[in-house]
């Protein structure tokens, strides 16, 4: 008799912290992520939301494999900022306007993907079929980004926030909170 082998456990996101303190550079680099259980138009348009709040303050936005999160990176004198700039773009309260930009420019960003030569036509149709089970056309893709709500967003930001954040800092990060510290700000 033949032996089924079980399916692989799922792995469970459980964040986490990673520091690598060279105060000798005179610059720091900080990420903070949380998990995101979102369909990929969702995550995007949380990137691009995040992107738009923290323009002013030098936070940009990021989404890679199943996690929303941002970075920034101040030289030492500037360090001391970074903790709020990062905290306060993720609580900041996501207007129609901003939620709208984001929708158009993550919108923006998929369609065009699919329009950059076929490796990235592929990588697309790829990451397509691994989360839905399929690809159709550029307009089904626009259509997914037109579907979500305001709501939805303001939804998947809450839920995003209750994860467990995982803190990436590098450089001079004698003042950077620990990861412990930014969770008990959600």
């Amino acid at each position: 008799a033949a032996s089924r082998a079980s399916p692989a456990p799922t792995p469970a996101y459980l964040g986490g912290e990673a520091r690598l303190a060279a105060p000798s550079i005179g610059f720091a680099h900080v990420a903070l992520a949380f998990e995101a259980k979102a369909a990929s138009p969702m995550r995007n348009i949380l990137k691009y939301c995040f992107s738009l709040a923290g323009k002013e303050a030098g936070v940009s936005a990021f989404e890679t494999g199943g996690l929303v999160g941002v970075y920034a990176s101040a030289p030492s004198e500037g360090v001391g900022a970074l903790d709020a700039a990062l905290t306060e773009t993720l609580t900041a309260k996501l207007t129609p306007e901003i939620i709208a930009k984001a929708k158009v420019m993550a919108k923006a960003d998929a369609t065009f993907k699919l329009d950059c030569g076929s490796k990235g036509l592929a990588a697309a149709m790829t990451a397509s079929v691994m989360e839905t089970g399929s690809f159709t056309d550029a307009a089904s893709v626009a259509k997914s980004y037109d579907s979500i709500s305001d709501s939805d967003v303001t939804s998947a930001v809450g839920a995003m926030l209750k994860s467990n954040p995982s803190l990436a800092a590098v450089g001079d990060i004698g003042v950077v909170p620990y990861q412990g510290t930014f969770a008990s700000r959600f």
